[in-house]
């Protein structure tokens, strides 16, 4: 039983890495948190949803979606996160918090009011489970597992193994000094944010995938575990976010199988105050982070 609820926690993992890796991008490059960023998760998904009922077919609904989700992460980046650049000190960090906290709260009622406060079923869900070597496994978990693991690994790949992974790491160690050496700061940025919401729209359709349903906020759970998990595995580390996913995965599991899914949001909080007391950097502490 343990295993098998292991082995779930595991394939779970894969999507909230997905989120953590997107706000360490952002906060590592711009010292702010983007609280609007599961919600484009949730976007991409009922954008699929959406686009599926009007008669699209897979790849053209797909294409809509993922169209219409980079285009309002422009559109937080530009009205939400970009005028807090103009300032200096705490404030270039409390406004963009804030005013993507309301933009979070502006995608979520805003889709709300178009599809209903209600749960929605997702157009291509794969809730059936396989029998692999003794356990059984939700289909949708695995290829989710799977899908999480390959966009981790390109986009380790493209930030520590690529020019524009160097302009992206000068960006977050210095701005200033990465302005003056020729670096374009708000294109990689803006670039930076599409990229992010991209992977935060491939999480949310995976979501609906492994699970079968999608909501208006459903972001919020996945934004907490994000969160988390980035904390836990040490801010702007690419490896820490997803080593943190991992052990939140495994310690929901554990939690549910010795005391019940009541109490598997407690667990990851215990776990968070144990790792802050003894490791406040993280699990993988990044010198000069902010």
């Amino acid at each position: 039983m343990l295993t098998q609820q292991l082995l779930n926690g595991l394939l779970a993992s894969g999507l909230y890495a997905l989120f953590a890796v997107g706000f360490t991008m952002i906060f590592g490059i711009m010292g702010v948190l983007n609280m609007a960023h599961a919600d484009l998760a949730m976007a991409m998904a009922l954008a699929i949803v959406w686009a599926v009922t009007a008669g699209l077919a897979p790849l053209p609904a797909v294409l809509f979606a993922v169209a219409a989700t980079l285009a309002l992460a422009l559109v937080v980046e530009r009205f939400a996160m970009r005028p807090g650049r103009r300032f200096k000190g705490e404030a270039a960090i409390e406004m963009p918090l804030i005013a993507t906290i309301g933009a979070g709260m502006i995608l979520q009622n805003g889709a709300a009011l178009l599809f209903g406060n209600k749960v929605i079923f997702f157009p291509w869900a794969l809730p059936a489970f396989a029998n692999v070597g003794g356990y059984l496994v939700s289909q949708g978990l695995l290829i989710s597992a799977g899908v999480a693991l390959v966009l981790l690994v390109l986009l380790e790949v493209l930030v520590n193994a690529t020019s524009f992974g160097r302009q992206i790491r000068a960006v977050a160690q210095n701005p200033v000094a990465a302005r003056i050496m020729g670096i374009d700061t708000n294109r990689i940025i803006v670039i930076t944010v599409a990229l992010t919401a991209a992977n935060a729209g491939i999480a949310g359709a995976l979501v609906g995938l492994s699970y079968g349903f999608v909501a208006p906020l459903m972001g919020i759970p996945y934004a907490i575990k994000g969160l988390v998990a980035m904390i836990i595995g040490g801010v702007g580390s690419l490896r820490g976010a997803l080593l943190g996913a991992v052990l939140i995965g495994l310690v929901e599991a554990c939690a549910v199988t010795w005391f019940g899914s009541q109490v598997k949001d407690f667990a990851v909080f215990v776990v968070l105050l144990l790792v802050l007391a003894v490791r406040p950097g993280g699990l993988i502490a990044t010198p000069g982070a902010r």
